[in-house]
């Protein structure tokens, strides 16, 4: 695993043939007609997240790399428990901040850790994409994570959340 700046995230982007809008999220992808989305919590932390991203992660599917993109913090600050997310990253050896270094580069094998780290984003109350990789292009299914406590499947194939995992 590794930390992106936001221009490595622009390069990653571009390679991938990732389109953003202003430069502060990927732009709507119109392969992606087939959407599920699910509100795992209200106004607190709900105990529905793990399994959640746990099942997220798995409808991406294997990845050569997944890129979790945090792109927004601080809209409901009492949920945010910043020293365990700095925890999270130092035992990965980061010590640059969320704002120096939102993305979050996770390379194939590592899918649990990315459920973490997923977990921890939509905890937080933060907004977040991921988007993976696979053969040198892009994945058919993305993930969006928004601070309103709804996690959302992007795909280009039916797609659900397995409700039994949550």
């Amino acid at each position: 695993m590794r930390f992106l700046e936001i221009n490595e995230i622009w390069a990653w982007c571009a390679e991938a043939g990732i389109e953003l809008v202003d430069r502060a999220r990927p732009a709507d992808d119109s392969a992606l007609l087939q959407k599920a989305r699910w509100l795992y919590a209200d106004g607190e932390r709900s105990g529905r997240e793990p399994g959640l991203a746990h099942t997220a992660v798995a409808r991406i599917g294997a990845f050569d790399e997944a890129l979790l993109w945090i792109t927004q913090t601080g809209v409901w600050p009492s949920t945010e428990d910043w020293p365990t997310y700095y925890a999270m990253r130092g035992r990965v050896g980061e010590r640059r901040s969320l704002d120096v270094a939102p993305g979050h580069l996770f390379a194939a094998g590592e899918g649990e850790l990315l459920v973490q780290f997923l977990t921890a984003t939509m905890e937080n109350g933060w907004d977040c994409f991921v988007l993976a990789s696979r053969g040198g292009r892009i994945a058919d299914t993305r993930v969006v994570v928004s601070h309103d406590e709804w996690i959302e499947l992007q795909s280009s194939k039916p797609v659900s959340f397995d409700v039994a995992a949550v």
